[in-house]
């Protein structure tokens, strides 16, 4: 029973140590058990990161621009346009229904030029209007408050030219002295344009009678004897050339006059104020109409005989310029300084004051 009772002291006096370990086995497997979790999950989470990367870099599909949750508060708007290749975004915008996705009508109004539709704005006959640059800077001069509200186009070679009768005998911009010279509007850019013509063959202003034409009458205008030649725009330009009763003398847009701005869009200080969504949403359809024509010109020539008389034939020869979504202020500081070194204006445009916002 000695030996007995020895062996059973001895196995109790063991017991504690062998708990020991057996715990400090099943700890260490327990933390092993939880290490493994724990990598796991971090390769799950690495996993899904870079899967969301991954998604966010690939290229998305474009997505169509919400519409405002707040419509315009002007449902039908009236715009003036000149009808030339300048107002074409306007006829694009319309066709595409652009202005239709920001819930809007545009009612395009016939204008002769800027200087005529200035009225009509002011009276709010006109909610918005084409106009050239050079005609706003006169007329904020003057205290009127138009601001630029869009960008509609950018001349190119061949957008303007001086032309005359078939059987006249001016062959050169010199032999313009004394002569009567059509232009569609007193005080616009019709003026500045022909100052920097006769420029270049030394000449001023001064040198010429000025008479106004809208840009459809004249052609028949030089060949009545009622003038002697015509600043004209595109498409007139080709129209008088398809008719082989005009010749040209000058291609306008050259030299400083090279890539100008020459149209865009204005509204009152107080329209603009009191409808910021509907302009907002005009600007939006017009820039989407630029956008889709500087990718596809053939969208000027498509939408021209909309709003005038012209032959297919007519419209595939029509020189066309740019339509530039965005107005650049250092080209529109370009005309802003032309106009003041031709004396339209008597002090530096402030285009801080001259455009709106999203202009």
């Amino acid at each position: 029973m000695t030996w007995l009772g020895e062996q059973f002291d001895r196995i109790a006096d063991d017991m504690p140590e062998r708990d020991l370990g057996a715990r400090a086995i099943e700890i260490h497997r327990r933390r092993r058990r939880n290490f493994m979790a724990l990598a796991a999950a971090a390769v799950v989470v690495v996993t899904v990161l870079a899967a969301t990367v991954a998604v966010r870099v690939l290229p998305a599909e474009p997505r169509a621009a919400a519409r405002p949750s707040t419509p315009p508060e002007q449902s039908i708007v009236k715009v003036g346009v000149v009808p030339s290749v300048e107002s074409a975004p306007v006829f694009v915008a319309q066709v595409k229904g652009y202005f239709e996705e920001e819930g809007l009508t545009v009612e395009p109004m016939i204008i002769t030029g800027a200087a005529a539709a200035a009225p009509q704005v002011e009276s709010g006959a006109l909610d918005l209007a084409q106009t050239d640059y050079t005609t706003l800077f006169r007329a904020n001069e003057l205290g009127r408050k138009f601001k630029i509200v869009s960008s509609l186009y950018q001349a190119a070679q061949g957008s303007f030219a001086v032309v005359v009768n078939a059987k006249s005998k001016i062959r050169t911009a010199t032999e313009l002295k004394r002569k009567r010279v059509a232009i569609p509007n007193l005080g616009t850019l019709g003026p500045l344009t022909l100052a920097a013509v006769l420029k270049r063959a030394g000449l001023t202003l001064n040198d010429v009678v000025l008479v106004e034409k809208p840009n459809p009458d004249m052609i028949d205008a030089m060949g009545a004897g009622q003038v002697d030649a015509a600043l004209l725009a595109e498409p007139y330009v080709t129209v008088a050339r398809e008719s082989k009763h005009t010749r040209i003398v000058e291609d306008a847009m050259t030299g400083e006059l090279a890539n100008l701005y020459t149209a865009g869009m204005t509204a009152t200080d107080e329209w603009i104020r009191r409808n910021p969504r509907t302009l907002a949403a005009f600007q939006r359809a017009l820039a989407k109409a630029q956008r889709l024509i500087a990718s596809d010109s053939q969208q000027v020539r498509d939408v021209l005989p909309r709003y005038m008389r012209l032959s297919r034939a007519v419209t595939a020869g029509v020189e066309l310029g740019s339509y530039p979504a965005r107005l650049n202020l250092t080209e529109l500081q370009r005309v802003a300084d032309l106009t003041r070194t031709y004396k339209m204006i008597k002090r530096p445009a402030d285009l801080g004051s001259a455009v709106a916002k999203g202009g």
